[in-house]
């Protein structure tokens, strides 16, 4: 009987295939969280491509619609807004007025029905006159919410009247007043600006206001915080001052005078 020399037989050694075993399997975790990490971050570019481009077909900006995943009830549609904006916004001086508030003003067209111009008792415009355009508009935190407000003038159809809108940013109008007759122009003045409220005396402004200008009157507008409504003061010229002061000087003239007379008859 043969003996066998198990010394010649070859070894399998069990231990050293378990580092390879393992290696294989780290190596095949790896490849499949790749897989997955490329996957998913193809389909989130793709997800924000895709709403870029339905942005970018609306104006050709990727900022112009962030808030639309919110309902903001003072702005017009972004369909609205591409269909009406040219008629609104009709000359290039324009163009720097945020789009949200571009969007707000389209709004009040819309509700208004400012593009019928049969309608001339409620029809107005922005003004066409390029030198013209950059007075009929104004910015400030008007109200004291530290937000960015607009006030903004419009004319009226008949070419000889106004009126004075001021919205905020989600284009919900807080003040609105007709202007008969009035064709002024407007601008700002920031809070602490000396500033007539009333008396023929200056004093600085409780806030960001605007000042309501025409060829012969100038006023402000305020927001009166107590009343929560906007408040118009007369803005006194030195002609007004000038001649309040010689009528008080008079009105002195004529007491001493009069005071004068009375000694005379006493004695």
């Amino acid at each position: 009987m043969e003996e066998t020399n198990l010394s010649n037989q070859p070894r399998i050694d069990f231990d050293s295939q378990k580092p390879a075993k393992k290696r294989n399997v780290v190596k095949l975790v790896i490849w499949v969280l790749v897989i997955v990490i490329l996957i998913v971050t193809t389909a989130v570019m793709a997800y924000r491509f895709g709403g870029y481009k339905e942005r970018l077909s609306y104006n050709g900006t990727d900022s112009t619609y962030i808030a639309d995943s919110v309902f903001v009830d003072g702005w017009a549609n972004p369909q609205d807004y591409e269909q009406w904006k040219g008629a609104v916004f009709s000359i290039p001086q324009y163009s720097d007025i945020p789009v949200a508030f571009q969007r707000g003003i389209v709004k009040i067209f819309l509700d208004n029905n400012y593009f019928d111009k049969s309608n001339t008792d409620n029809a107005y415009f922005f003004t066409k006159i390029k030198d013209r355009a950059y007075r009929v508009i104004a910015y400030g935190d008007f109200t004291g919410q530290g937000e960015r407000e607009m006030a903004f003038l419009l004319e009226k159809t008949d070419y000889a009247s106004s009126a004075i809108f001021i919205i905020p940013q989600k284009g919900n109008v807080l003040y609105w007043k007709a202007l008969d007759n009035e064709l002024p122009t407007i601008k700002n003045f920031r809070k602490g600006a000396l500033i007539f409220m009333g008396d023929m005396k200056l004093v600085p402004a409780p806030n960001d206001g605007i000042i309501k200008q025409t060829k012969t009157n100038k006023y402000v507008l305020i927001y009166n915080h107590q009343t929560k409504t906007f408040d118009e003061y007369y803005q006194y010229t030195d002609e007004d001052i000038k001649n309040a002061q010689e009528e008080a000087n008079s009105d002195d003239d004529e007491e001493e005078t009069e005071a004068d007379t009375v000694k005379v008859a006493e004695q």
